[in-house]
């Protein structure tokens, strides 16, 4: 069965789940981390910044051999293959976070139910084990890059769990790994979503979608502007709330039925029957994960 609970974690899965070009999570950071190389080759001069093209998808090994143009494949390869082996251990870190039977329903590591307050707690928790990893006298940093990839997994959920888009956000949020305030909130009582906004979808599966997402026919919802007008003019965050989610306690935690809040959404989300129905995820470009596809 594949679970989506964040930006799709890894290319097989979304491939497995038939997403389409969604970009994953796994890809976010891998990019991130090949334009860090980048800069940071251009501010050690080993690379002119005249001689990369913008317009290329860079690998390591490409930007390898644009510093070191002088090196045999077989150098090249040898030199780059430690920092590729960190990369490797940071997506998969990243990845594991929607798969780990602690946090693949933890709210805090996905910024889901409006957990605003718990997810920026998360960011400076491993921020600091981070550090505290980096200055330790045995500095393998193993630790360190395991955190990092869990950092970036709850990071990237933000901007696609919560409400930043729809509020007209074009930059990043300053304060997420700052401060455990991160931005006025919804407060609990307070309608968040419209069910308006959403159609609701019924459409025959094929035979792989049976098998891979173990229901047929399949139910979703497409959504536009389903946050509600009120919430978008005063500035709130909110986030969507999902099924079978538990807290840091392991207490349940359950999408209100007394008040209208916002679902994360999909076919595999129970409470985007519930209302406000639909959803506001954003991880996928396909409305059968993402009832706000069209802002991936």
């Amino acid at each position: 069965m594949v679970t989506i609970t964040g930006f799709i974690p890894h290319p097989s899965v979304r491939l497995g789940g038939q997403a389409e070009d969604s970009v994953t999570h796994t890809e976010i950071t891998q990019q991130a981390f090949i334009r860090s190389l980048e800069r940071y080759f251009i501010d050690t001069h080993s690379i002119r910044s005249q001689d990369v093209n913008e317009k290329q998808e860079y690998t390591i090994d490409g930007l390898y051999r644009l510093a070191y143009p002088h090196w045999t494949t077989q150098q090249l390869r040898q030199r780059s293959y430690p920092l590729k082996s960190i990369l490797d251990t940071i997506l998969a870190e990243n990845g594991l976070v929607d798969f780990d039977a602690w946090t693949k329903k933890l709210p805090a590591a996905h910024f889901d139910s409006e957990a605003f307050s718990n997810g920026s707690r998360r960011i400076l928790q491993l921020r600091r084990r981070i550090i505290n990893d980096a200055r330790a006298k045995k500095k393998n940093l193993t630790e360190a890059r395991k955190y990092l990839g869990q950092l970036l997994h709850t990071l990237q959920d933000f901007y696609s769990h919560s409400n930043w888009v729809e509020l007209g956000k074009t930059d990043i949020n300053n304060r997420l790994g700052i401060d455990e305030n991160i931005g006025p909130v919804a407060a609990p009582n307070q309608a968040t979503c419209i069910s308006s906004g959403c159609s609701k979808i019924r459409v025959r599966c094929s035979f792989y979608q049976k098998i891979t997402l173990n229901r047929c026919p399949l139910e979703y919802y497409e959504c536009k502007n389903n946050i509600r007008p009120e919430i978008i003019a005063q500035g709130l965050l909110t986030s969507g709330y999902s099924s079978n989610q538990h807290n840091e306690n392991n207490d349940p935690v359950s999408k209100p039925i007394n008040v209208e809040k916002c679902s994360h959404g999909s076919v595999m989300d129970i409470t985007s029957h519930q209302p406000a129905t639909g959803g506001i995820n954003k991880d996928t470009t396909i409305p059968i994960y993402s009832p706000r596809f069209d802002l991936q």
